[in-house]
């Protein structure tokens, strides 16, 4: 009988150990850390603050997002050291190191830099339309002013030859004019843009190449292809588009080349003069 006490009392004692074992884990887990970090995300050009950008604590399930302000709450975090990693489309990720510790609330600030490289380009003269790149039924390709001058070309003809697919060339040997042959077709059949309007006939197109500075000129869109349905009848090998610069203040370039190609004592003389 004594045997059968001792027994019950040892079950009993394991009972209410286990039970509470179970109570102090529950009252663990209850109990809040207090460890809790905040702050806010802004733009590094800009300052501006940025609502919707995702911040996780690294190594775990805990995440949020900036409010409307572009400020953010983490709360009751575990203990130790973590990584967080705030990121957003268009923006570069950036990660930071953290030490949580319990009833400790602590600040941490982000700056987001715009990642250009990782937005897709939009054209809008292949359609009309604003696309994808990628999705561009023709693709449009840009000449810069940096093109022209590290060329030397003065005017829109001679800067024309460094662009791929585009040749131009001087036909005539008593007028000397000149044309730019896209998919080896006629300059008659290439529409000359200015502004995105069609200022040349397609005859006047193959004399009028020589007569734009390149002073003048902003960017050059080249669309090689047919595209006829969109800008006219003479596009039917391609387009060239000339956007002019804009004149938002008053300025004024002045330049002077002088080319031998020979060797010889011919030299050509090209003076050109721009005011806005």
């Amino acid at each position: 009988m004594n045997k059968i006490y001792i027994l019950v009392l040892c079950l009993c004692c394991a009972v209410s150990a286990m039970m509470a074992d179970t109570y102090n884990n529950e009252k663990e887990v209850m109990n809040p850390t207090d460890a809790n970090i905040f702050g806010h995300v802004v733009d590094k050009a800009t300052g501006e603050h940025l609502p919707g950008i995702t911040i996780i604590l690294k190594g775990t399930t805990i995440g949020t997002a900036t409010d409307d302000s572009g400020h953010y709450m983490l709360k009751n975090l575990p203990e130790g050291e973590f990584m967080i990693e705030v990121s957003f489309i268009g923006f570069k990720t950036v990660t930071k190191k953290i030490t949580t510790g319990k009833g400790k609330t602590q600040e941490l600030n982000f700056e987001l830099e715009e990642d250009l490289i990782s937005l897709e380009g939009v054209v809008v003269s292949a359609n009309r339309n604003e696309t994808k790149r990628r999705l561009a039924p023709t693709l449009v390709k840009v000449l810069s002013p940096t093109l022209f001058e590290k060329t030397n070309s003065t005017t829109l003809a001679q800067g024309l030859v460094f662009q791929p697919g585009v040749r131009v060339e001087n036909d005539c040997q008593n007028c000397g004019y000149s044309q730019v042959r896209i998919n080896g077709m006629e300059g008659k059949y290439t529409q000359i843009l200015i502004d995105s309007r069609p200022i040349f006939s397609a005859l006047a197109g193959v004399y009028g190449l020589e007569q734009i500075p390149a002073n003048m000129i902003e960017r050059v869109e080249v669309i090689r292809g047919g595209g006829s349905a969109l800008f006219g009848s003479s596009a039917i090998a391609g387009t060239i588009n000339i956007i002019t610069k804009e004149p938002i203040r008053n300025s004024g370039s002045f330049g002077h080349t002088i080319s031998n190609l020979d060797g010889s004592g011919a030299y050509d003389n090209n003076t050109t003069l721009n005011l806005s």
